[in-house]
């Protein structure tokens, strides 16, 4: 039996015809997508980041607007050094893009570039950060 899949001009194809369509949503886990060889893999079973909080506790307030979770900076600047990417802008804009990155930094959404400003300023300049980078 012969299966016609689109007629063109009166000729008779049998080549398919792939119709695009977007889902709302995608259903698969960022775990699965990520290579068990990957850099960020291991990385991410050989360092264990909960110093950082340790670190920095003494540098937070307690009342105010809730912080940027400061292993999650340290894990997006790690990947932009690790990745070349310079600008924090660029990096917001690539961790849309890369399911690793994603992964790796445990972005479920990404907000705005402004996550990153204050490390816009130079290491010297922000208090603590000196205990943090030794620790590394």
């Amino acid at each position: 039996m012969l299966l016609l899949n689109a007629t063109f001009g009166g000729l008779q194809l049998m080549m398919g015809n792939h119709s695009p369509s977007e889902s709302l949503f995608h259903y698969f886990r960022l775990e699965d997508q990520v290579p068990e060889d990957h850099l960020l893999r291991l990385i991410h079973r050989h360092v264990n980041f909960d110093f950082v909080r340790a670190k920095l506790k003494d540098r937070y307030s307690d009342t105010g607007r809730p912080s940027i979770d400061p292993e999650l900076l340290l894990r997006m600047l790690l990947v932009g050094y690790l990745y070349g990417v310079t600008s924090e802008r660029r990096l917001v804009e690539e961790l849309r893009m890369h399911l690793a990155w994603r992964w790796f930094t445990r972005l479920g959404s990404i907000r705005r570039s402004h996550t990153i400003r204050p490390f816009q300023e130079p290491a010297w300049t922000i208090p603590g950060i000196e205990s943090v980078s030794g620790a590394v």
